[in-house]
């Protein structure tokens, strides 16, 4: 037992509620405790004299923390350690030791202090900030962290990474008119605001300038409130929504062009009949006029009748209806023609590459016409000086997933590249929008229509563009491999003979096509709906006397349209030609007559040599 150095510091010792043991400097080993530090590790004195201080023995499991440690040089120590008990347990404890030197011998005085409540508390802090910030440096969107000025406490990995930056840290401190476009910086600022004012999150869809690339994200703003319920600052989070931002705009673009087909068919079905007549009787007149300058008049006229009856086509295709009437076409000499028909008048040179190997495709050759008619004029009017169109068109076999838009299968892509003035980056994505236009007399169907019209044939169209540099518009259309179906001569009438029932609830109509059928040599029995056809039809049977066809307007306003009385007419003349002409040119029966019982199909309006075409050996004697 040590001589201790005074009476007044055994007292301390003794009596002191702390936790002291005293311990030998160079060896460690416990000489005395107090009372405090038996009721403490539970151990009697002679017990823990036996036991080292600060070693692993059987006292001391580990040392979480230590600074200096005990020897020869006689350091003070401190260190966070842990005890094991007599009841086994093991307990935290904070160890401060300071020398005491007696005479020739040094003793270290240990005051320790039971902190595992609080280290307890701070390892579950400490884990809780890692898995918080695992979650944080691991989710794909963008997380940040603002006080009251706007000013950026803590950004993930992420958020950092949109702004070009590798280092989170580098934008501690910095607000969002350090970092982003005065524009889009001011959003924010309004919409922290806004948070911070009201005290309540929010979420908002907003652009945001990611690496660069302007992409749509949606954001959750939410307060941070203090103890006493003061905003402090805001928290958010951003998710890239871009790609839902842009199958929302499809199914916007498709429920437009739905709703639109309902209005558009009504008005192109009495458009076209209106036209019917017009166009007829001006066809007529052109037919018998002596006068060439009243000819010629005539024909300006049906070139602008033709017009009109294209904006009625487009109406319909862009739309719900407009479903093409495909054939097996060699493009190698269609694209040529129709290309050179849309440049004719204009200053513009045009290159073709159109290698003979093109594959044939299956294509309504009139909406195609309309597709190329309308790339080719956008090109015309992005280079009013004049310039160069290059059309290169090439086999190209696309594989499962390679092309977002097509499925695997073979296609010819038709490129069409002028050097105009090109389409700035904020409209490119709008350009195949109905009704959207940026020329003042322009009436935005043009492109919408070559979107719907290349869809419905199984392809797609896009478009490569930049400001000052010029416009490509590629087009893929689906290999056939079907025969190429021969070219028929168009303009040319044939004359005919026979008796032909005439169905038309139009009185109009009836007339024009009744002078139209009488001028190719037919003679016209006219009737207003499908079942005084059929009634005819049997009345005309009895008596011996035939018929050389019928020409059935689909639609009848209150009494039997076509496809009703073809189905009737099928019962009892399987043989008999009926044909179907309609203002709906969308109509299913228009593009497949065949299948509903018809021998074929004419849209309304039409001329006297293409009802000539419809009738040409198909009609009975």
């Amino acid at each position: 037992m040590p001589h201790l150095p005074e009476i007044p510091f055994e007292s301390f010792f003794r009596g002191h509620d702390v936790v002291m043991l005293l311990s030998d400097g160079d060896t460690g080993e416990v000489t005395d405790a107090n009372e405090a530090a038996l009721r403490f590790y539970g151990y009697t004195l002679d017990q823990l004299r036996s036991m080292q201080l600060g070693l692993a023995d059987r006292l001391t499991t580990g040392t979480l923390h230590a600074k200096s440690q005990p020897g020869p040089q006689r350091k003070s120590w401190h260190s966070i350690t842990q005890h094991r008990l007599a009841n086994h347990s093991i307990r935290t404890v904070d160890v401060r030791s300071v020398p005491i030197p007696v005479t020739a011998k040094t003793y270290l005085l240990s005051i320790i202090h039971d902190i595992t409540d609080r280290h307890e508390a701070d390892q579950a802090l400490s884990a809780r900030e890692s898995y918080l910030s695992a979650i944080i440096e691991n989710q794909p969107g963008l997380i940040w962290l603002k006080d009251r000025k706007g000013r950026f406490l803590a950004v993930n990995a992420r958020f950092a990474n949109s702004c070009g930056l590798d280092d989170p840290k580098a934008l501690v401190g910095k607000t969002d008119w350090d970092i982003w476009p005065r524009e889009l910086a001011a959003r924010y600022v309004a919409d922290d605001e806004k948070v911070m004012s009201s005290g309540k999150p929010c979420t908002v869809e907003e652009p945001i300038a990611d690496r660069g690339t302007n992409r749509w994200f949606e954001t959750f703003k939410t307060p941070i409130t203090d103890n006493e319920g003061l905003v402090t600052g805001t928290t958010g989070y951003a998710r890239d929504i871009t790609e839902r931002k842009r199958m929302e705009e499809e199914l916007q673009r498709a429920q437009k062009l739905e709703s639109l087909g309902v209005l558009a068919g009504g008005i192109a079905h009495d458009f076209n009949n209106l036209l019917a007549g017009i166009y007829g009787y001006i066809d007529l007149a052109r037919s018998v006029s002596k006068d060439a300058q009243v000819t010629e008049y005539l024909e300006s006229t049906l070139v602008s009748m033709n017009r009109a009856r294209s904006l009625t086509l487009q109406l319909l295709t862009f739309a719900k209806g407009g479903a093409p009437v495909q054939k097996a076409v060699s493009l190698v000499p269609f694209i040529r023609e129709a290309v050179q028909f849309a440049l004719s008048g204009s200053i513009i040179v045009c290159q073709f590459s159109l290698p003979d190997s093109l594959w044939l495709c299956n294509i309504d050759k009139n909406q195609i016409a309309q597709v190329i008619d309308n790339i080719i004029i956008n090109a015309v009017q992005a280079m009013p000086n004049g310039g160069l169109i290059e059309v290169v068109a090439q086999n190209v076999s696309v594989e499962e997933g390679a092309h977002h838009l097509l499925t695997k299968g073979q296609y010819v892509k038709a490129s069409i590249k002028d050097c105009g003035i090109g389409i700035p980056g904020d409209i490119l994505p709008r350009i195949f929008d109905p009704f959207y236009t940026t020329k003042p007399k322009g009436h935005g169907l043009g492109l919408a229509t070559c979107h719907s019209i290349i869809s419905r044939h199984g392809g797609c169209i896009e478009v490569e563009s930049e400001a000052g540099k010029g416009s490509t518009f590629h087009v893929y259309l689906p290999a056939s491999a079907d025969v190429p179906v021969s070219a028929v001569a168009t303009g040319v009438k044939r004359k005919g003979s026979g008796r032909i029932v005439l169905v038309d609830d139009d009185d109009v109509i009836l007339s024009t096509v009744r002078k139209m059928l009488e001028s190719l040599g037919y003679t016209a029995e006219c009737r207003k709906d499908g079942k005084d056809a059929i009634d005819f039809y049997i009345q005309e049977a009895k008596a011996g006397r035939r018929l050389s066809g019928m020409i059935l307007d689909l639609t009848v306003r209150g009494g039997m349209g076509g496809k009703e009385a073809v189905a009737e007419i099928r019962k009892l003349d399987k043989e008999l030609p009926v044909f179907v002409a309609s203002g709906y040119a969308d109509d299913p029966v228009m593009r497949s007559p065949a299948e509903y019982g018809f021998t074929a199909s004419l849209a309304k309006p039409f001329t006297i040599a293409e009802l000539s075409e419809m009738l040409s050996g198909k009609l009975g004697s």
